[in-house]
């Protein structure tokens, strides 16, 4: 579920932007969530909630959108900030904040369902987890959803991903600690399995693409579970 705030003084106006929401919900099959607030200070206060984006008018009466904005982005560096806006001018301004984009009044449609692409192609962005590998010639960034299992032999550890294997010197306490948080089941001492990898699982062996990887006796009751938890989330 997208959670989206709209926060404007004008209630037609309100009105539009949420009727806009719901049909682009239903058109692109995506659940959302509108809550409504009339002015700034209201949204500093409910942003705490913990918003996707939220879609901000400029104008606002007390505390004003670009006000607003700055509070709301010293504790948040990650919701998308959408301005509303007569006066094409404040966009400008809108960097300040790292707002995503502003939508001139009167809002159309075409033009609120093209920054609410740009707006969910963000979350995805930031939905996204990266971790750090020292490589012999320095370090690269693995984004962890392409690391399909690890493996740790000889006091190396090695990220076999989507795209290639890559090899350093750790433990598999490194590993673990690494990719905490993300759906991944130790199996064994040796490996570590991404549980949206897994094809199957073939007596102890689980099937990732071509790969067999074993899981013990000991941890094959709590990989089903972990594995039936991961698929009904």
């Amino acid at each position: 579920m997208i959670k989206i705030a709209i926060v404007e003084d004008n209630a037609e106006e309100r009105q539009l932007i949420k009727s806009f929401i719901e049909r682009y919900g239903k058109e692109q099959n995506i659940s959302c969530k509108a809550d409504l607030y009339t002015d700034g200070d209201e949204i500093v206060e409910g942003a705490r909630a913990g918003y996707d984006l939220i879609i901000m008018d400029i104008e606002l009466p007390l505390l004003n959108g670009m006000e607003a904005a700055e509070q709301i982005r010293a504790a948040d560096r990650d919701v998308a900030i959408i301005f509303t806006t007569h006066n094409p001018n404040y966009a400008i301004r809108g960097y300040k904040v790292q707002a995503l984009d502003y939508l001139l009044k009167p809002v159309s449609y075409n033009a609120f369902e093209d920054v609410m692409e740009r707006a969910l192609r963000q979350r995805v962005e930031n939905s996204k987890k990266f971790i750090r590998v020292r490589i012999r010639s320095g370090t690269v960034k693995l984004d962890t959803s392409k690391i399909r299992y690890v493996d740790v032999l000889d006091h190396y550890i090695c990220y076999h991903t989507s795209e290639a294997d890559i090899k350093t010197k750790g433990s598999m306490r490194e590993a673990v600690q690494a990719l905490e948080g993300e759906p991944f089941f130790q199996c064994n001492k040796a490996f570590l399995v991404n549980l949206a990898y897994v094809d199957g699982m073939t007596g102890n062996d689980i099937i990732v693409g071509t790969e067999r990887i074993p899981v013990s006796r000991a941890r094959k009751k709590a990989f089903l579970q972990a594995m039936n938890e991961y698929l009904t989330r």
